[in-house]
């Protein structure tokens, strides 16, 4: 991790705008990027899901030249137009990662190919629990510069979702009242995928346990997830039993009683009506309900359904 943030140093910041004299255009940018995305509808709302915005750099090689970051401000007033130099008369990669906060760390960033540089927790594999990831987008551009003195070349760049918003509930278990050591279960999502790729692909090869926070909620008298968000769960826009092999598990911290275990991709196949995680902004919502000695995993009450019973 440490060779990649010092990769990260060591990088030419060719981002950073440049200055322009009109008589010399050796001076001038050449080269400018638009961002866009357009959700699950045909107008750019780019503004509204995103808060930052980071733009690799590559060469046709794959060998990273520079990176650029893009705040709120910038975003919200369309003003994150990337304008950089490059040698004209060769080809480009660009990759835009959008959201990439305290839960996202971009790691093997020598690799030349896209397949093997991955976004990820900074807690995967340190032995700290991963809780969650940001709410991500990325997508990317490859293009040649041509030549021509004072010629501004643009392209944009369109993000697509890199997430999926989980959002779990769980009823009839005693509220934590004044107890010590605080809620006394522990939600967890196994076999949950942990890495993806700047070709915007989980990596079906690295899977790990999330270990998402619950909050009690006391208008609605039950524990929830709060902003939990997990990578994607298809495969070029089809869900895929490979991609999404997670388990949710509850258990009681004490004594590590399993309360519930559940194959999210059966619930997924049960509800396909109801719930679409192939959607760039998808919502999957599950509500676990213990009714005595008894347990159900289905749809929350809020979400629309005809009669659907429980899937167990």
């Amino acid at each position: 991790m440490k060779q990649i943030r010092n990769i990260m140093l060591m990088l030419v910041a060719l981002v950073l705008a440049t200055g322009c004299i009109k008589e010399d255009y050796d001076d001038c940018d050449n080269v400018t990027i638009y961002f866009q995305y357009l959700a699950d509808g045909d107008t750019d709302v780019l503004y509204q899901y995103m808060s930052k915005v980071d733009l690799y750099v590559f060469d046709e090689g794959g060998h990273i030249l520079g990176v650029g970051h893009y705040n709120q401000d910038e975003l919200s007033h369309f003003a994150a137009k990337p304008s950089f130099k490059l040698p004209v008369g060769k080809r480009y990669k660009v990759v835009a990662v959008g959201n990439a906060y305290d839960a996202t760390e971009v790691v093997n960033l020598q690799a030349t190919s896209f397949d093997d540089i991955f976004i990820q927790h900074p807690n995967w594999g340190s032995g700290d629990p991963v809780t969650s990831h940001d709410h991500n987008y990325m997508g990317q551009k490859e293009f040649f510069l041509p030549g021509g003195e004072g010629v501004m070349y643009r392209d944009t760049v369109t993000l697509y979702s890199s997430h999926i918003d989980m959002q779990v509930e769980i009823h009839g278990l005693p509220a934590p009242g004044t107890r010590a050591d605080g809620i006394a279960y522990q939600l967890s999502l196994e076999n949950s995928n942990a890495q993806t790729s700047f070709n915007n692909a989980v990596n079906q090869d690295e899977k790990g346990t999330l270990y998402p926070d619950l909050v009690w909620d006391d208008t609605e008298q039950c524990y929830r997830t709060d902003d939990l968000a997990v990578f994607r769960m298809d495969c070029d826009g089809i869900l895929s039993e490979d991609c999404c092999e997670h388990t949710l598990v509850l258990t009681e911290k004490a004594t590590g009683k399993e309360l519930v275990r559940g194959n999210i991709y059966n619930y997924l196949q049960y509800y396909d009506d109801e719930i679409d995680v192939t959607l760039q902004e998808a919502a999957l919502p599950i509500s676990i309900t213990f009714h005595g000695v008894n347990v159900s995993i289905e749809l929350p009450e809020w979400v629309i359904v005809d009669g659907k019973p429980e899937w167990n």
